[in-house]
């Protein structure tokens, strides 16, 4: 009985993690803030994207940022950790 209670709890809180990570990453900045072709008309060639790494760096900083603070990555993490603590018991 214990060890299908931490199942489900792990299960649950993998899934809120993962739909954490999407809305708070992907989702909110949208297809074009994500690949960078916010500004360019037809394909991006390596004449026409953007190279400014500092820009990027700072972003994925943000993206990762963003996800650590967030309550319900948290809730998933200690939900993982405490199905892995019932499952030793």
């Amino acid at each position: 009985m214990l060890i299908q209670i931490s199942n489900y709890l792990f299960m649950g809180s993998l899934l809120l993690l993962i739909v954490t990570c999407i809305a708070k990453g992907a989702l909110s900045q949208g297809f074009t803030s994500v690949t960078g072709l916010g500004g360019t008309s037809g394909s991006a060639t390596d004449l026409n994207m953007e190279h400014n790494q500092k820009k990027h760096f700072q972003f994925q900083d943000s993206l990762v940022g963003r996800i650590v603070r967030s309550y319900f990555f948290w809730i998933s993490v200690s939900g993982i950790i405490i199905s892995m603590v019932i499952s030793k018991l």
